[in-house]
């Protein structure tokens, strides 16, 4: 179903980050793409998408070729960012129905995959809802149904349960197992969570410096390993002991050695019965480790194995907030957006400079928990309604021809309840504002 055969990729910049990769994926099975930050995962996934172009090689995906058809690829693929690409203000009805548009497709197709999808997801008694008001599991199961919405044969899903809570990503594992099972839909995941790969994949690929380093089953990748896998743990900060490690190897025991940060790695025939023979060293060394474990071999094990880095070991990514990207932290999608990142840099003290960023992801937060506090984007267009009505009323002169009085009465009356930002100005701060605006502003 995916067939890449010597991709090559090599960036402006002269990085390269695929290098004569080669993987196939069978019709109907999962396949978990495992590697550290700057392994060639991002690419190759976009390559397979036809977000990006590539160098050299031969990439087919449901028979047709990237290269040269990449408008069948699309319509035979569906796929699922990291970062969601539904519309929070919208609801998931309408979410659904424009992604089905988008496809072509007629409306009495579209309606009868919305009654599926949301059936399907549990999504039905939220479907005429917004979007900001779903939980994060919520979102995500909405996120993967708009990407089903035209009948795909191959689902992409990268990080698809990053950020999530435990709960609510083994119920999404449930899903995407159903949706193999079931369906018989061929997937391509990538995951930083090497337990998700363990329990979703028939097949894990490892891939590190642009290439395919091991594929196998989970349990035999596992098995490959052999023995028991032996940890010690230092103080962070301490030297490496490649003299410790060097001694160890000697051992009839020690099959093979990894470091990894401030850990070191055994892999021995027996954990039990090689334990108190690895203290022995370490204390004939004068070398302490502050901690010592022992356990079947895991995918981390396999990981560390083929790219020398745990996935454990790594501070866990939450992803971005949705509220970052509409209130300033480099988003641009919205009048308010741009207003309020711009008064943050400026220190203007308009309505929208007033907010911290602290009290943006509150009232975001308040949002997504189901609040009905009003939008910042709604106040904004309020703002600029009453800018145009009292401009009308004023027509002999600017804003900065009103006395402070004036001017606060005015916002007074526009929030008589005296709980908007704008409301809790004192005359001067009003007045200031004002003045401000009319230097900047002239018409």
């Amino acid at each position: 179903m995916i067939s890449i055969k010597g991709l090559c990729k090599t960036y402006s910049s002269g990085t390269q980050a695929v290098n004569k990769l080669d993987l196939e994926v069978e019709k109907g099975e999962i396949l978990a793409l495992l590697g550290p930050n700057g392994a060639g995962k991002s690419t190759t996934i976009r390559v397979l998408t036809t977000l990006s172009g590539f160098d050299e090689g031969e990439v087919s995906v449901a028979g047709h070729n990237v290269d040269t058809d990449p408008n069948l690829v699309r319509q035979a693929i569906g796929y699922v960012a990291q970062e969601t690409g539904v519309d929070y203000f919208l609801t998931g009805r309408e979410n659904l129905v424009l992604q089905g548009h988008l496809y072509r497709m007629t409306k009495n197709d579209i309606n009868q995959r919305i009654d599926e999808l949301s059936q399907y997801f549990d999504l039905k008694g939220q479907l005429d809802e917004s979007v900001m008001g779903y939980s994060g599991g919520m979102r995500r199961k909405l996120d993967i149904a708009t990407a089903l919405i035209h009948r795909p044969k191959v689902l992409f899903l990268d990080e698809p349960t990053l950020g999530l809570d435990t709960q609510s990503r083994q119920s999404l594992w449930r899903y995407i197992n159903e949706l193999n099972q079931n369906l018989g839909l061929t997937i391509l995941l990538t995951t930083h969570y090497l337990e998700e790969a363990d329990k979703l994949s028939n097949r894990v690929a490892i891939i590190n410096d642009g290439v395919i380093k091991v594929i196998d089953t989970p349990e035999a990748l596992k098995d490959a390993i052999q023995g028991d896998s032996v940890t010690l743990e230092f103080e962070k900060g301490s030297p490496r002991y490649d003299d410790l490690s060097k001694r160890l190897e000697q051992e009839e025991f020690v099959r093979s050695s990894t470091w990894d940060d401030n850990r070191l790695h055994l892999y021995v025939t027996n954990g039990a019965s090689a334990i108190p023979r690895i203290i022995e060293i370490t204390n004939e060394k004068s070398i302490h480790p502050t901690n010592v474990s022992y356990a079947r071999p895991t995918l981390d094990d396999v990981f560390i194995k083929y790219t020398g880095t745990s996935m454990q070991g790594d501070k866990e990514e939450e992803g971005e907030k949705w509220w970052e990207k509409w209130a300033g932290k480099g988003g641009s999608n919205s009048k308010w957006a741009k207003k309020w990142q711009a008064a943050q840099e400026s220190g203007d003290e308009s309505p929208q400079g007033q907010w911290s960023e602290e009290e943006a992801k509150e009232w975001w937060a308040n949002q997504e928990n189901g609040g009905h506090q009003e939008a910042p984007t709604e106040q904004a267009s309020q703002a600029s309604d009453k800018s145009d009505n009292a401009a009308e009323q004023k027509q002999e002169g600017g804003w900065g021809q009103w006395s402070a009085e004036e001017a606060k009465e005015w916002w007074s009356k526009q929030d008589g309840d005296g709980k908007s930002s704008q409301g809790q100005w004192s005359a001067e701060e009003a007045k200031e504002w004002w003045d401000k605006q009319d230097k900047n502003d002239k018409s």
